[in-house]
């Protein structure tokens, strides 16, 4: 009897050690780390995703706007080259032969321009349509 008292008396000692709680506690404060770790990674994670899609339309509007600026010098350099035959075109020294020919080459120049002026709009609205998607 006084053996089963004295373990009693022990057991409810335990009980009441804060030792005890404490362990449970840590269990429990382990637990919630973990959890709020497992969010912190899912959200790292959701955050690097972003990132790289707002790289990847980043690098797109950049690449849209070096094809815009290649264009617009391409458009430039024809307009120059251009009006260099419309002057060779008014000077007096050429034949009429090779004024036909300086004025077909104005003429195929006139059409790159007109070409080269369509693919840059057709860039800005790509662009547009970039800017518009994000």
């Amino acid at each position: 009897m006084k053996f089963t008292i004295q373990v009693f008396i022990i057991v409810c000692l335990f009980l009441t050690s804060p030792g005890f709680y404490a362990q449970e506690t840590e269990t429990v404060q382990s637990e919630k780390a973990v959890q709020e770790a497992k969010k912190a990674k899912e959200y790292q994670n959701k955050i690097d995703k972003e990132q790289k899609k707002i790289e990847k339309h980043q690098r797109q509007v950049k690449n849209a706007e070096k094809a815009i600026n290649k264009t617009k010098k391409k458009i430039e350099k024809q307009k120059t080259a251009n009006q260099k035959t419309e002057s060779q075109i008014g000077t007096r020294k050429n034949s009429e032969e090779e004024i036909q020919k300086l004025k077909i080459k104005s003429t195929k120049q006139k059409l790159e321009i007109d070409k080269l002026e369509l693919k840059l709009l057709q860039q800005k609205k790509e662009l547009d349509q970039i800017r518009a998607s994000f």
